[in-house]
């Protein structure tokens, strides 16, 4: 059996590593969300819901960012103070 497109790359898909293309996502989110109130061939009201849809998308991808963050190494803290990892 073929694993083609099935596996992820350790470190294009670490989800420590993707806080600031997630910030940078976040960014074009909120840039569609200006843009869609000013879409004229939308109505009024699905002008809005655009809005909040992309405006909740970016904040949504910004609290994942936020989670997202590099743990600190345990082995580099453990050979600070002495201590031996077994």
């Amino acid at each position: 059996m073929r694993s083609d497109n099935n596996q992820l790359d350790i470190f294009k898909h670490d989800p420590r590593l993707q806080g600031p293309a997630l910030r940078k996502l976040a960014g074009a989110y909120r840039a569609a969300a200006e843009t869609a109130l000013r879409d004229v061939q939308f109505t009024a009201s699905e002008r809005q819901s655009r809005h909040d849809y992309y405006l909740a998308e970016a904040k949504r991808l910004e609290a994942e960012a936020r989670s997202s963050t590099r743990a600190p190494r345990r082995r580099r803290a453990a050979a600070q103070t002495g201590a031996t990892t077994r």
